[in-house]
């Protein structure tokens, strides 16, 4: 069920990029798609892509790291309160311990870096 929801989903919102992403390939010896239902169809199977091959498929518009997302929402406006990095000790003792807050970065909103609030 999660799966058949998920594809719903993509199709409905990535629809026309899908559509397009299928019928912009070159050299296709196949049938285009012609609606998004069709696309999902061929693409999901299971399997997993690399982000260039997302692309490709109509599956994402670009690729950046969150970082550079946080950074652009910041520029756009978008109130970002506060981004912890919780880390774990390595090895056996990890597996037993909570997240440590040592050395973890926040973002105070309006950008840049603040102190805890």
């Amino acid at each position: 069920r999660i799966h058949g929801a998920f594809r719903d989903h993509v199709a409905e919102a990535r629809g026309e990029a899908l559509v397009a992403a299928s019928v912009g390939k070159e050299g296709r010896s196949e049938r285009h798609a012609t609606n998004a239902k069709e696309v999902i169809d061929r693409v999901a199977t299971g399997d997993v892509f690399l982000g260039t091959q997302a692309i490709r498929l109509g599956l994402v518009d670009r690729l950046i790291t969150s970082d550079e997302y946080i950074a652009e929402r910041i520029r756009q406006g978008a109130r970002v309160l506060k981004l912890m990095v919780h880390t774990r000790p390595v090895g056996l003792s990890g597996l037993f311990s909570g997240p440590s807050r040592r050395n973890s970065p926040s973002i105070g909103y309006g950008g840049g870096f603040s102190k805890d609030r």
